[in-house]
């Protein structure tokens, strides 16, 4: 039997700032003396002020709501190949501010709805095509999706030395708990996608894509995950993306060679695709995830935190 469902949602916080900001809340490096820092160029507000679209150097886009916090995390070359190329690793990760609460009303998923957002608007504004926009606001075999709370999209497209390069993706939070005597639940789940340009004339070999969820608050511990285990890749095919003990979540997204990797802890739910990407988005790659948390009646609220990340390799 599934256990009783109750909308919740978080409010979206009101944010008048200026157009051009800098600052540690906006972003911050990951740590180390190579730290790959893309610099702001410019905040533009969105949907009224809850949220907003903050474009960095490096073609890097980011859509959260107002008062996330963006790091970047990646370095000098981390290794040397044989044939000469160097590789790297980047990633971005979005802190998502608003605490998604058991005592949320239903009207905090409307305010969702009312302040005008969608995740295909938010990913419009980051610079998907609409294509893809509409991948991530309804991924394919969509059978079952609750109502969602907060999101944010990542577009990464490396301008240096390929502009063609991509590695993006989008997150949600969903605005729906369940309870049990023990404990109240709560889900989200996050995309990657992009491609490989080549090897010669500037271009990068995507080697590995990923993307992660991870949860905050007091005991939170992730009781389901999908995918749960490590999954082959012969040719690109349909997966399905299930979540069904408390909450359901159902979609489906594509695994291509040459398979996901999963990382599955007590907060934390990564999923890699790793392989070869090189003919551009006609050789496109994609992960994708979902998990539901666990928290105790003591812990008042949750939030979720969303990262891509990526590794490529290059002469240069």
């Amino acid at each position: 039997m599934k256990l009783l469902r109750t909308l919740a949602a978080v409010s979206a916080a009101l944010l008048a700032g200026s157009m051009l900001l800098s600052g540690p809340t906006l972003a911050q490096p990951g740590g180390g003396k190579d730290t790959w820092q893309p610099a702001l160029l410019s905040i533009e507000p969105l949907y009224g002020g809850s949220a907003q679209k903050m474009h960095y150097t490096e073609g890097i886009t980011v859509v959260a709501p107002t008062g996330a916090t963006v790091v970047f995390t990646g370095s000098g070359a981390v290794a040397t190949l044989p044939d000469g190329r160097r590789v790297y690793d980047r990633s971005v990760q979005i802190l998502d501010p608003h605490a998604l609460s058991r005592a949320s009303s239903a009207k905090q998923a409307a305010t969702y709805q009312a302040a005008g957002r969608s995740v295909y608007k938010d990913a419009i504004a980051a610079g998907f095509s609409p294509e893809q926009a509409r991948r991530q606001a309804q991924p394919q075999g969509t059978l079952d999706e609750p109502p969602i709370a907060s999101s944010g999209c990542a577009y990464s497209e490396d301008v240096q030395p390929d502009p063609k390069f991509e590695w993006s993706g989008c997150y949600k939070l969903y605005a729906e708990t369940a309870s049990d005597p023990r404990a109240w639940y709560a889900a989200g789940s996050g995309t990657g996608h992009g491609w490989g340009t080549g090897v010669l004339g500037g271009g990068k070999e995507l080697q590995k894509g990923y993307t992660q969820i991870s949860w905050s608050g007091a005991s939170a511990e992730i009781i389901e995950a999908s995918p749960a285990a490590n999954l082959p890749g012969n040719d690109c095919h349909n997966v399905g993306i299930n979540l069904a003990y408390i909450i359901e979540v159902s979609y489906q997204a594509p695994l291509c060679d040459d398979g996901w990797s999963v990382t599955w802890d007590r907060t934390l739910h990564k999923v890699e695709w790793h392989g070869s990407s090189t003919r551009g988005s006609s050789d496109q790659r994609s992960a994708s995830g979902a998990s539901t948390v666990k928290l105790p009646f003591s812990t008042p609220s949750v939030t979720l935190n969303y990262r891509i990340g990526w590794t490529y390799a290059c002469y240069c």
